[in-house]
């Protein structure tokens, strides 16, 4: 079953949904509700993608053209033209007159489900779709709110959000062109914006597509359109892969002692020594036939962003290939956006694509706790479940490394049995001292070539001790240091550009005014 199929099995589920609640629903305001709202969200991105014309077909069983898409959201894209409250969600806020009745919110739940999956099609749901999902969404709850459903919360899609893919829309000139006749702009990429806060939706649009009655379900669209248009398949969020450097001079002590030279850490250096010894240890035992205990490679990282987290599982990795516990030892960093696809049963798909690249690796999952946010997040639990079942069928080919804030993770691994048996060993990175993030800007200035006068380490030392002691949850820890190091360097820029002759002295030197106007620019 293809994407198109899965979500046209959703649809239905909903209008089953809505059916059993109202006998008489009229199937055919459902879906041009469905529709208006559709593409609505669609228009907000101001391109076009094969997909949406393909996936109108498949909904309604009749032929959709990209010509009639580009129209249509050329109409749904006019903000002066608002979503009404539809007769079907009229009708259920009408029967759930309890105020203990979840009946409205369970409807809003699976519209924003459905919304959410239709966005996704083509492989984004970019910050713009989700603006004009939360106008929809908000108008339709502040009809219920107005009609005695006071305890509404707007359903959580937020985290579903992509970076725009462009690969998935339609790049050709020629077709652009035509396009432009039905619509006023169609700028090749759009500006990222902030979500503003939702606002209501709620007069009338009238949004209308012509359809051939008599296609089929699922039909392609006009050949030569599909042959003017630069279509590619659409690509998911890709995770980061590093692999070890093969055929280097990387040994074992050469991958400890870089961890050792690394800045603070040192509980987790001592954690991560003992580790590799008791591997060793083990091996040993192995080797002479003697009784083995059972081992877990599986780590859980804690701590605030910016403590290295990241940094020393890669090195873990690498440590596990160089001791014979991983055949490959690559790092394959991902996150919830990587792993938890739009709709049910596609998730365990594209989580399973990232365990295979992590496959003889280590899966490095930061903000883990994200996959279990809540008892209704079914595409989180789903995500879990895959690499549980990949942990257990792979016990010698897959190590899975989870991080996070240390309150989060604790709840995270508390959450499912599953997670507890397997996540036994925690790695605390404690934040960064003052003392410890000049050690850390002083290592950036060597690496690029600078000198941090000793006036301006000492000015700086003590802005870093206070940020320590002032610090709350949204501390950089190690990224305060390299912002403050990107911020001189512009500051020493300005400083000596105007000079008429420049030493090598000036290009190199950090001076006290420069970090004043670091520190100056930046939030203390």
């Amino acid at each position: 079953m293809d994407k198109f199929e899965n979500l046209k099995t959703e649809y239905d589920s909903f209008c089953t949904f809505l059916k059993e609640h109202d006998p008489e629903i009229n199937p055919e305001e459902v879906m041009n509700y469905y529709f208006a709202a559709t593409l609505k969200i669609w228009a907000a991105n101001l391109l076009y993608s094969t997909d949406y014309a393909n996936l109108l077909s498949v909904i309604s069983g009749k032929i959709c053209t990209i010509e009639q898409v580009v129209t249509a959201l050329g109409c749904c894209g006019d903000e002066e033209r608002k979503l009404m409250v539809p007769d079907f969600f009229v009708k259920i806020v009408e029967q759930d007159g309890s105020a203990n009745s979840s009946l409205t919110s369970e409807t809003l739940d699976k519209l924003t489900s459905l919304l959410a999956a239709s966005a996704l099609i083509n492989g984004d749901f970019t910050i713009e779709e989700a603006n004009a999902m939360t106008g929809i969404l908000n108008g339709l709850m502040n009809y219920a709110m107005a009609n005695g459903k006071k305890d509404l919360v707007l359903p959580e899609y937020r985290s579903y959000i992509t970076e725009l893919n462009e690969g998935s829309y339609l790049q050709n000139d020629e077709l652009v062109k035509e396009a432009n006749q039905s619509r006023k702009t169609i700028p090749a990429k759009t500006e990222r914006e902030e979500m503003p806060p939702p606002a209501g939706d709620s007069s009338p649009v009238n949004i209308t597509i012509n359809l051939n009655a008599d296609a089929q379900p699922g039909a392609p669209m006009d050949k030569t359109m599909e042959e003017n248009a630069d279509i590619q398949t659409p690509q998911a969020e890709e995770p980061v892969v590093t692999h070890p450097r093969k055929n280097s001079d990387e040994t074992m002590e050469s991958l400890l002692a870089e961890l050792d030279s690394l800045v603070g850490l040192e509980n987790v250096k001592k954690d991560v020594h003992s580790l590799m010894n008791f591997i060793k240890v083990t091996r040993i035992r192995e080797q002479r036939g003697m009784k083995v205990p059972t081992i877990s490679y599986h780590l859980v990282f804690t701590g605030n962003p910016g403590t290295g987290k990241t940094t020393v599982a890669r090195l873990v990795a690498k440590l596990y290939y160089h001791m014979g516990i991983l055949p490959q030892g690559q790092l394959v960093e991902t996150d919830r956006s990587a792993l938890v696809a739009g709709y049910l049963g596609q998730t365990a798909i594209k989580t399973q694509k990232v365990i295979q690249q992590a496959m003889g690796g280590v899966l490095f999952i930061d903000e883990a706790y994200s996959l279990a946010g809540d008892e209704q997040d079914s595409y989180g639990k789903e995500a879990i479940e895959t690499i549980l079942k990949a942990m257990e069928d792979h016990r010698d080919e897959l190590v899975v490394i989870v991080a996070g804030y240390t309150e989060l993770m604790h709840k995270f691994i508390d959450s499912n049995p599953g997670l507890s048996s397997r996540f036994s060993k925690y790695f605390e990175y404690p934040d960064y001292t003052g003392e410890e993030l000049l050690a850390i800007f002083q290592r950036f200035c060597d690496k690029n070539g600078y000198h941090l006068v000793q006036d301006a380490a000492t000015l700086l030392e003590t802005e870093f001790r206070r940020m320590y002691e002032c610090r709350n949850e949204h501390f950089g820890n190690a990224r305060t240091a390299r912002n403050l190091f990107e911020k001189s360097i512009n500051a020493q820029a300005d400083r000596i550009a105007v000079l008429s002759d420049i030493s090598d002295a000036d290009l190199q030197n950090i001076t006290i005014d420069d970090i004043k106007a670091a520190i100056g620019g930046g939030n203390k």
